[in-house]
This record gives C-alpha cells, structure tokens and sequence, in this order.
C-alpha cells in the first residue's frame, strides 16, 4: 500500500491515545467502585475483556471489508464520539452502584459481580472498537509479505505511542489540563488519526499482493505453521508482561512514597521495554521465520533478567524515602531503568515473534492477528487477578517474580523441545543450561531469606527492628521499632508512629462537640484514633484500605485485642472515599488521617472538593470533619488544601498539632469554639486524659494543662482563612493536584516550605 509510515504514525497517535484513556478512566472509575484491588482489576478486565473481544471479532469483520484502512477512520471517529460520552456514563452507572449498595452490602459476592458487570457496560463500547484498530490495520498493511511483519511493527508504533500518552499524561496534562482535559486531548488524537486514515483510504483499495515474501513462513523449523502454539505463546506473554508490570510497580515503589510519578516512570520504561523488543523482531524477522529457537532464548533471557532485576531490587536500602517528593522520583529513574527495561526488551519481542507462527491465509489475516491480541489480552487478565488475589498473598511479591520467572523458562524449554530445526547436540546442551537455570530458581525460592521483601530489607537497614511483615493485596506492610519509637510502614513508607498529633485526631473534635456519640475514622493506621473514640465512649467505625494493618494493631497497644472485640467498634476494609459515597450512616465527628506523604498517590480522592461534600453528607447536624495535613507542602499547596476545605464548610478551624508534625483542619455547619468547660468535659471521660497524656512526645499531662494548651493551638478560623487562602485553585477529582506537582516545582513561582514559623509568619498568631 501506498504511504506505510504514514499508517504507521497514526497507529502511533492511537497508541498515545489508548494509554490516555485508561488513564484517566482507571482514576474515573476508582472514584465509582473504590480504590480496592478487588474494584481495580474489575475495572482493568473490562478494559481488556473488551479489548479481547474487539480484537477477536474486529479480526473477522476486516477480513470481509473492501477497505480495511476504512474501517480503521470509522473505528477511530467512532471512538471519538463514545469516549466523550464516557464522563456522563460512568456518573449514570455511579448512581446506579450507589443506589444498589445498601441492599448488596452484605453480600460480597453480589458487591463484586455488580461492580463487575457495570464496568463491562462502562468500558464495552469503547475498548471493543479499540481492540478492533490492529487487526484491521494489519491486514490493509500486510501487503504480499507475511502478516507477522505488518503485525510486528504496528504493534512497536502503537506501543511507542502508549509511552507518549504515558508520559504526556502523568507528567503534563493531567497537572495543566485535568482528567477531562487529558481525556480531550486523547480524543482529539483518535479524531486525527481516524480522518487521516479515511483520506488515505480513498485511493481504491488493491487487496494482498500474489504472495512474495509470504512463502518464506509457510513452514517454521522445516514444519507446518503452529497456530496453536502462536496463540499459547501470546497467553504466556500477556500473563507473564502484565504480572510483572504489576510486580514491578509494586517493588520499585517501595520507599518512594508512593508517588505517581514513580508509577508513571514504571509503565513508560516497560512500554519502551515492550517497543524496543518489537523493534527487535521486525529487524530479524526472517529469522524467526525459520527457527523458534530465538523465541526460546527469547523466553529464557525474560526469566533470567527478572531474577536479576530482582536481586537488584532486594539489594538498594540506600533509597529508602527521601525527604522531598521532587528527589524521590530522581533516585527512582536508574532503578527501574536497570530492573525493567532489559527483560521488557526481551519480552517485547515474543509476542510479535509469536505472529510468524501463525499461517498466512491471505482471507485470514485479520482474524489470525485479532486471535493473536485476544490470546494476549486475556493471558493479561489472568495475571490482573491471579497475581494480587492469588500469588502475592500467598508466597509475597518476590516469590511471585520468580514463579513468572520459572514459567518463562518452562516455556522456552518446551520451545527447545518442540524446534525440530536445532541440531540434537544443541538442543540437549541448550536443554542443560535451562534446567540449570531452573535449578537456580527454585534453589532462591526455597532457602528462607534468599528472596526477602524490598521494604522488609530497606527498613532492616535503617537499623530499625521488625517485630512483623505482612503482605496482602494491596501493599506490604511492617511493624516495627526505630530507635525508641514504634512505627507502622506501608509499601516501605513510614506511615505514623505514637504521637501525640494522632492521639488528639477523635479528642479535638469531641471537645468541640461534647455530646457526641459516634465517629468515623478513615485510615486506621496504627489504631490511635479509632481506639481513643472508644475510650471517650464513642460509637466509632474505621475503614482502612490496607487488610494487613489493622492486623499490626497488637504491636502497637497491648490491650488490641479487647479493643477489637468492643461492641462499639467496627473495623471495615474498603476504600475510605468510596465507603463515604456509598454508606448510609450518619456521625457525629469524621476524622481523616490521609497516608504521608502529602503527594502520594491516590491522596487526592481523600482530599478533594468531592471528597469533604461526601463527608457533610454524612455529618449528623452540627457535626464536625476533622482532617490531618502533614507538613511537608508547599504554602501555595497547603492553600490549595485549605481553600478546598473552606468551601464545603460554613465554618473552619485550623488548629497547628501539638507535636508540630503538621495541623488539623475542622469543619462544620456550626460555629466552634474551644471552651474550658468542653475540653474538660471530655478529660473527664475515664481513660482519655491518661490516653492523650501517655505520647512520647505529649506536651501537658494535666487537666489544666490540656485546658489551657488547646485554646492556644488555633491557628486561624472562618474569615481568617479566607484571608489567608485568598482565591486560586482547588483540589478536585478532575484536578488531583497534591499528586501532580512537577511542572509547578520546576517551573512555577518558588513558594516557601509550609512550616509552623512560616505560617504564623504569614497570617500571624
């Protein structure tokens, strides 16, 4: 066909566009169904399931077309029309989940299969007409030559795209533009390639060439075409890719703070991984022709290289979390630069290298190259719930790798075993190597200690003792001892220690509210908070994210146990913002002790606009919401934190913690003020002085002291904040800024640390 690199540089805005798109609907949809792995890996099977399913029957209907290039314009405007539509349909669906919630509730199983089917219904429309782009192009760019080489490099341009949308995405739009925004620009991208691809498609389609290069592929290794095993190859690829993206993103994250931009570094350096591997193929393709012996090495390097990775990953404690988010992303780049892109380079060129074992139907092409994405996208949705549900809990993260690192070694020694092309003697010595290499394997997996978590080790190496280490599906979990000090670390993060900031988090508002008589606490932590809303007599629930941490409780308060059995307490593990959307629950007092740091990841959904309206829904008239900032921001960011807060809440009290880790903004509909009279109210309440007293670092430990103390700690209220935010942006669901902050740090004005001596220094006493 006439102007292929033109093709290929749409195939590359679609690419760009896709990766844009999951973006910004992974983050849309977390908002409807929670942030729970549970809710994530229905949210990606719809996206891939409809992408399989695209893939699969787009494949047969491009065979059956005059002009597949047609299609594909057809496909990409169509799209254009389906995804802006997508903002309205997933906040339809929102209120179909929220209205169907409180009858399901006790039922799980229903829970999921509900979330389950409207994501298929949210996602359907547009991932099917995604899936069906390749297939189509495929065959329109096949030409005379065998489809593996049309296939091998519109897979390279399309991933070469996804590490555009990747980075564009996470690094720039995003921040500048919001999701909306960002989900714009993605379909504008889509538009243009699908009427470039409709003006080049008016010439008159010619159909396949007489079959020139295509002979050279009728037999691989002097045999038939092995369809069979193309598409159980592309299966292992997709499984073994995605679980290791997943397992990667999880251990290089460890100690980083959990920020997006390490996240975003993640998958821009495996999809360069995965494009450069394609790169590889479409250079040696011939060759792949001939013998499978190089998907074999192929597959061995892949598993050989994770567990090198691996052992890397293990052996860095120096980058443990470093004290500014902007270093953190830094020192992250030569890490994942080293552990990932090697072993995606290998990987990226087994899936495309599978195609050449596919026949070469001229009528077929199409739908063998649709086949071959499915059997690759559903191997992805395999790993997306195999890997968190199944594997990590069981045998942790480490382990996991090298289990995926032992199945691609399994399958290039079947490989081996099935080249009839390889000489006898090399094949029995190429069979040695791999056992010995398997040998290997299994010999890490079986000593104790040889494969540790990253988080475990890094925090060993502060000199901190571990007194237990957990992992669930979510993120690995310690407890422990750093010097004198208890602390709980989450995904290799120190999440909070004793203190008495968050003792005071339940106390504060209970002294504004004394005839309080329920509490919820969004993030359990080490338990403070939920356990000193029981000792002041509350009514208290906690919901935390994480399943291990509340299991760390024991460590931490020695009677745990018979806190948790209190008849008064609840523990629920869901997704904070998601279970404020959904309960129909009313308190008295809401406190919210958003993870450290600031600019971690997924912070913003417990932070926004949305998020502080969800919880005045859920306040009993003249209830106050109680949210921890940690410093560590900016002036200009914490603005942005306080003008959000304000407004949602007639009134506002900012008061600094006693500790001096950071302050708590409280909200209501009520006028607050700190009275002697209350705050000794509440003292009274058996066990709450002694409580709030018995912190490491606890300023007063009498009624008096306290009494006087409190009133001291405001800050600044109503008016005062106002004067103070003054007017400017504010954290959104659509604009998550505390998560997105690269382009303001470099090239924004320069704003000063917010610190106690800077903000009285700024709004006074």
């Amino acid at each position: 066909m006439r102007h292929p690199r033109l093709v290929l540089a749409i195939f590359v805005l679609s690419g760009a566009a896709g990766l844009m798109y999951e973006v910004v609907w992974s983050r849309q949809l977390v908002l409807v169904f929670g942030n729970t792995t549970q809710a994530v890996s229905t949210i990606l099977t719809g996206f891939f399931g409809g992408m399989a399913v695209g893939s699969f029957v787009g494949g047969r209907v491009a065979d059956r077309v005059h002009s597949p290039l047609r299609l594909y314009g057809v496909i990409e405007v169509a799209l254009v029309g389906v995804v802006l539509a997508t903002p309205v349909t997933f906040q339809l669906l929102h209120e179909v989940y929220r209205g169907a919630y409180p009858s399901l509730e006790r039922s799980p199983g229903l829970v999921a299969l509900l979330r389950f089917g409207l994501a298929i219904l949210a996602l359907s429309p547009a991932t099917i007409l995604m899936g069906a782009t390749l297939p189509a192009l495929t065959r329109s760019l096949s030409g005379g030559a065998h489809l593996s080489r049309a296939f091998g490099r519109l897979y390279a341009a399309n991933t070469g795209g996804a590490i555009i949308g990747a980075l564009a995405a996470g690094v720039v739009l995003i921040e500048v533009l919001g999701l909306t925004g960002t989900l714009v620009i993605a379909a504008a991208c889509s538009g243009s390639a699908g009427l470039v691809a409709l003006w080049l498609a008016r010439e008159r389609f010619r159909g396949a060439t007489p079959v020139a290069e295509a002979s050279e592929f009728r037999a691989i290794g002097g045999s038939a075409p092995r369809p069979t095993l193309a598409l159980g190859l592309a299966f292992v690829s997709g499984l073994t890719s995605l679980g290791y993206q997943v397992l990667w993103t999880r251990l290089l994250s460890s100690g980083t703070g959990n920020s997006t931009y390490v996240f975003t570094l993640i998958l821009a350096t495996f999809l360069l991984g995965i494009a450069l591997g394609a790169v590889v193929f479409s250079a040696i393709r011939r060759r792949v022709g001939r013998s499978i012996g190089l998907i074999a090495i192929a597959q061995i390097l892949a598993g050989a290289l994770a567990m090198l990775g691996l052992t890397l990953v293990i052996n860095r404690p120096e980058t443990l979390a470093p004290a500014e988010a902007l270093r953190s992303v830094e020192e992250s780049i030569w890490p994942i630069l080293v552990v990932v892109l090697p072993a995606t380079i290998v990987m990226g060129f087994t899936f495309p290298a599978s195609s050449a074992l596919l026949g070469d139907d001229p009528k077929r092409r199409a739908a063998s190259a649709g086949s071959l994405l499915a059997a690759n996208t559903l191997g992805a949705i395999v790993a997306t719930f195999a890997i968190p549900f199944v594997v990590i809990p069981r045998i942790g993260s480490p382990h996991a790798v090298a289990l995926l690192a032992l199945t691609n070694v399994a399958v290039g020694l079947l490989l081996i075993a099935l080249a009839s092309a390889i000489p006898p003697l090399r094949r029995v010595l190429g069979s040695v190597v791999v056992l010995a290499v398997a040998l290997a394997i299994v010999v890490l997996i079986a000593v104790p200690g040889a494969l540790m978590d990253p988080s475990e080790v890094r925090i060993r190496a502060l000199g901190a003792k571990v007194f237990a280490s957990a992992e669930d599906e979510i993120a690995s979990v310690q407890a422990g001892r750093l010097g004198p000090r208890s602390r709980l670390w989450v995904a290799g993060t120190s999440m909070t220690a004793l203190t008495v900031d968050a003792k005071l988090m339940t106390v504060l508002p209970l002294m504004l509210r004394p005839q309080s008589k329920s509490a919820l606490v969004v993030a359990f932590g080490m338990g403070s908070a939920f356990r000193t809303a029981l000792i002041a007599g509350l009514r208290a629930d906690a919901v935390e994210l994480v399943p291990s941490v509340p299991k760390m409780f024991g460590y931490f308060y020695p009677d745990a146990r018979r806190v948790r059995a209190d008849p008064n307490g609840r523990i629920i593990i869901a997704d904070g913002r998601n279970y404020m959307d959904l309960t129909t629950e009313r308190y008295d007092i809401i406190v919210t002790d958003p993870p450290p740091p600031i600019q971690s990841s997924g912070v913003s959904v417990i932070s926004s606009l949305e998020y502080y309206r969800a919880g005045h829904a859920r306040l009993n008239p003249g209830g106050v919401m109680m949210q921890w900032t940690p410093f560590g921001a900016t002036v200009d960011e914490l603005r942005a934190h306080l003008r959000t807060f304000r407004a949602v809440f007639p009134h506002v009290t900012i008061v600094f913690g006693p500790g001096r880790y950071g302050i708590y903004m409280l909200g209501s509909d009520a006028p607050m003020v700190f009275s002697g009279e209350a705050i000794r109210v509440v003292l009274a309440h058996p066990g709450v002085l002694k409580e709030i007293s018995s912190a490491y670092d606890s300023p007063q430990r009498t009624v008096d002291g306290w009494a006087a103390l409190i009133p001291s700690l405001v800050w600044i209220a109503d008016d005062q904040v106002n004067r103070f935010t003054g007017d400017g942006p504010m954290i959104s669901d659509d604009h998550p800024l505390p998560e997105y902050f690269v382009l303001r740090q470099i090239f924004g004005k320069r704003s000063a640390l917010a610190t106690r001596a800077e903000l009285l220094r700024l709004a006074g006493p």
